[in-house]
């Protein structure tokens, strides 16, 4: 949930409003879907569930006895019937996640952030969320795609020039504080 933020986007990272408010993603029973579709996971090498053997570095093994196989409801209505193995479970909320309208425009607004500027204007981020929607070969999420949309954009290579005022990346403030 973290890959699509708060409140629903337009593609260009604007909020979506109903009513003059904020449109939010998700509540608490998608929360709870989600926290079903978790259970029963654990670290690689566990010869239990609860053996409290930590491997960080191999995926995680799923024990089906510790999974709800209950029906769980996710994203935009979608629903996980009941009965299905953790695997296929995880599979589908992971899809669900990456389908969401928000994915394109919060990653690319974050990583536009990271990369270039503090304060990207709607049209930068839209045209970054763009080419995360569809790399110009139909592939969707592609991030090597993205970051070259972001880094090579006008905004990017001329935005110190255009918007003097507001371009550029604030430090965050503990950076700031040790570099002086």
């Amino acid at each position: 949930l973290f890959s699509i933020g708060l409140v629903e986007l337009e593609l260009d990272g604007t909020v979506r409003l109903q009513g003059g408010q904020p449109i939010p993603t998700y509540d608490q029973e998608i929360i709870e879907g989600f926290a079903h579709v978790f259970t029963g996971w654990t670290y690689a090498g566990s010869p239990s569930f609860s053996s409290g053997v930590r491997d960080y570095v191999r995926p995680m093994i799923a024990f089906e006895a510790f999974h709800d196989t209950g029906e769980k409801r996710l994203l935009r209505g979608a629903i996980l019937p009941a009965g299905r193995t953790a695997a296929e479970d995880l599979k589908d909320a992971l899809d669900t996640i990456f389908s969401h309208p928000n994915v394109a425009p919060f990653i690319s607004r974050q990583l536009i952030q990271r990369l270039v500027t503090s304060n990207p204007s709607p049209g930068y981020v839209r045209r970054v969320a763009q080419r995360f929607e569809d790399d110009g070969r139909g592939v969707r999420g592609n991030l090597g795609a993205v970051v070259r949309a972001i880094l090579f954009d006008d905004e990017a290579r001329r935005g110190h020039l255009d918007a003097s005022l507001t371009f550029g990346k604030l430090k965050e403030p503990l950076l700031r504080l040790s570099a002086t």
